[in-house]
């Protein structure tokens, strides 16, 4: 997965909210066999979502930590709003049995912080959305800082400030 984009994200809500934002991550499709059965972001290879206990506050509020890889870029896979996004090419292809979703549809009565890395463009995004509206768009250069016989490397990225053990961004709290 090394050429494909990192994405970390906390998502905060109600229960059955960040449920259906989790699920629409890990959700199947393919077009040319028919209609999806729950609606999607797109080209999301892997979202992985039980390494993290889900913390509940005393207000019922949920907080889910989930990290994978999707392809490209968080903005083509999930934003549905850029120059090229799957979300556009594929409403346009098959308007009839269209499932897509995008963060603004899937964000609301949540808060969502994701951060990605895309090593092989060198680019990483920090997006912030809040109740279907998009509070911070921020995107960055990265910068390799070493390469091991492996073929691992060390990157320099902007958004990581502090590393924790658990997360490695400092969150929006």
């Amino acid at each position: 997965m090394a050429n494909d984009c990192l994405y970390e994200m906390k998502i905060r809500g109600k229960e059955k909210d960040v449920a259906r934002f989790v699920k629409c991550l890990k959700a199947d499709y393919n077009y040319n066999e028919g209609k999806p059965e729950h609606k999607h972001f797109f080209r999301i290879f892997d979202c992985y979502d039980d390494e993290y206990e889900i913390e509940k506050d005393a207000n019922g509020i949920c907080t889910q930590l989930v990290w994978g890889y999707c392809a490209w870029s968080v903005a083509s896979c999930m934003r549905g709003c850029e120059d090229y996004s799957y979300y556009e090419s594929c409403k346009e292809k098959f308007p009839d049995t269209f499932m897509g979703t995008n963060l603004k549809e899937q964000t609301k009565n949540l808060e969502v912080e994701i951060f990605s890395e895309e090593p092989g463009m060198s680019f990483s995004e920090h997006y912030y959305y809040k109740n279907g509206k998009c509070i911070l768009d921020d995107t960055c250069d990265l910068e390799v800082v070493e390469e091991n016989e492996d073929g691992d490397y060390e990157i320099l990225n902007p958004h990581r400030v502090n590393k924790t053990e658990e997360f490695e961004y400092d969150f929006i709290s």
